[in-house]
């Protein structure tokens, strides 16, 4: 018998919660994010899956949605506990892969810990599979605001998981669905980080180096598993965004900017750039990872947030993404190993300079006067050593636009 597969809810009622279906929806194939629940908000027959797959190495595959009541609007009280009407709206987000499950009991009350590693999007135009999905777990009463974890009921994500269309169509039509009135979500702005990229710097100045996928690695941070890249310090890292505008009644489409920091402060300024939105297309924006003196790994944490637009209702909830991307990168040897020999190499050839007497014509003999040439010789080699090695040393970080398409 197949294993059941599990649909997990968002409803995003608090301004804390709102970024999540953003998050999900914004985050490359791979991202781990952790999505955690009360008992008392699982469905009893997913509770006995969850209760399995803790300390386990079995996955599951995860229908992540949305729900809300048809006449809720941003920034509504919560209907707490109340199983939401008939006629509610509701989409399908994220297509995800639970990869573990962590158990956590305190003062009596036990909470569950999902990674769900994010794969593609559901094709689902018009929402009729969300809407099948939901009709059959109201029966049980399995459907927020009481519960938020369930079993997908008649393997209906079948046919989603079976689908062979691509990441940028999935998209497009899961923007489509989540940004139809009378979603608090259709006035936002929509894009997604679809690839992340890096070209490490050239032993040789202007010699190009190819360029690299990055695939997220995951560590565990407390109760939540973080995913982050890692990379060779002084490699310039391209971010490559899709973006999309969703279903906006009327002209009054809001063009926002997305604001690029970095953390911690010291490696940079406060505030990198920005870039504006745009309704459709693509972007790729470059960032050059900082360089550091030390040979242990360092942490910088690239931040991107959606600035809101002056006519927006509500200044306490994001209208549109806000991520950050996690990177540990060190020194890389090779690099590191040849700018300290050239260092080592440029000193001893000054040291000979700054010690040996000379003449101006006389033929160099054991024990007697060094030419001049010689001593200028050394001293250019040297020059020369010690900029190549601070070029393989160190290096500044920028930040560029690098291709609008």
């Amino acid at each position: 018998m197949a294993a059941e597969d599990l649909v997990i809810f968002d409803t995003c009622t608090l301004p804390e919660y709102y970024n999540d279906v953003h998050k999900i929806l914004s985050l490359p194939r791979g991202y781990v994010v952790t999505y955690d629940y009360s008992a008392g908000n699982i469905d009893p027959d997913a509770l006995t899956i969850l209760k399995t797959l803790v300390n386990s190495h079995e996955k599951r595959r995860v229908l992540l949605a949305y729900m809300q009541a048809k006449e809720y609007k941003k920034g509504d009280p919560s209907p707490e506990s109340q199983i939401l009407p008939d006629g509610s709206f509701a989409t399908l987000t994220r297509l995800a892969e639970l990869v573990a499950v962590r158990e956590l009991t305190n003062n009596n009350k036990t909470r569950y810990y999902m990674d769900l590693q994010l794969l593609g999007y559901p094709f689902d135009r018009r929402q009729t599979i969300a809407n099948d999905i939901v009709t059959e777990l109201r029966k049980r009463n399995a459907i927020p605001m009481r519960t938020y974890v369930a079993v997908c009921p008649d393997n209906a994500s079948n046919v989603l998981f079976a689908q062979t269309g691509t990441d940028e169509q999935g998209f497009s039509t899961v923007v489509d669905g989540l940004s139809t009135n009378p979603s608090q979500f259709y006035r936002d702005t929509f894009w997604r980080i679809y690839k992340i990229t890096s070209r490490t710097k050239p032993l040789i100045p202007f010699w190009p180096t190819k360029l690299t996928s990055l695939e997220p690695l995951q560590r565990l941070d407390a109760e939540r598993t973080e995913s982050y890249l890692s990379v060779r310090d002084q490699s310039t890292m391209f971010f490559h965004f899709q973006f999309h505008r969703g279903r906006e009644h009327g002209p009054d489409y809001r063009i926002r900017k997305v604001r690029v920091e970095v953390s911690p402060k010291s490696v940079a300024d406060s505030a990198v750039a920005s870039f504006t939105t745009r309704s459709f297309g693509q972007e790729t924006v470059a960032i050059r990872v900082p360089a550091t003196s030390s040979l242990s790994s360092q942490d910088v944490r690239y931040q991107f947030e959606t600035v809101l637009h002056d006519a927006d209702e509500r200044k306490d909830y994001p209208y549109g993404p806000n991520l950050t991307i996690a990177v540990e990168y060190r020194k890389a040897i090779v690099r590191a190993i040849l700018a300290l020999a050239l260092v080592c190499a440029a000193s001893a050839l000054f040291a000979w300079a700054a010690f040996s007497t000379s003449v101006l014509t006389a033929t160099a003999v054991a024990g007697r006067a060094v030419p001049m040439c010689w001593r200028t010789g050394a001293v250019l080699v040297g020059v020369v050593a010690t900029l190549y090695s601070y070029y393989l040393w160190s290096d500044e970080i920028s930040i560029d636009r690098a291709r609008r398409s």
